[in-house]
């Protein structure tokens, strides 16, 4: 079975992330983060449930208009693997807006220094 365009999206903004071609951004709201493109920006967030978070893509165009919107539980039937993989897309995304790994390496700028 071919992927649906959306999870041919989703894929291919994983493996963008992880190889570091996407700038993602903090946004107004916390724990949304977004990439900017030409014409669209895509936001990746979740919404935290009794059971655990559901994880949430969202298509905007230039207007501000969202044009698509899906989660991990509107996949699973089409998509074996969705929660993981969203919830591990949006961790990424998050690490990258955050500057995690900067914050890491500063960090490590001053302790590695107690080790030689």
């Amino acid at each position: 079975m071919t992927d649906s365009k959306i999870v041919r999206i989703i894929k291919g903004v994983d493996r963008q992330t992880k190889s570091g071609k996407i700038d993602w951004e903090i946004t107004e709201t916390e724990n949304v983060f977004q990439a900017s493109f030409p014409n669209y920006s895509i936001r990746l967030s979740y919404d935290e449930l009794e059971f655990g978070n559901d994880y949430w893509l969202t298509i905007i165009n230039n207007e501000g208009i969202v044009i698509e919107s899906v989660s991990d539980v509107k996949l699973k039937d089409e998509f074996e693997g969705a929660y993981k993989f969203m919830e591990s897309l949006y961790a990424n995304a998050r690490r990258v807006a955050l500057g995690v790994d900067k914050a890491l390496d500063d960090l490590l700028s001053i302790f590695d220094d107690d080790f030689i």
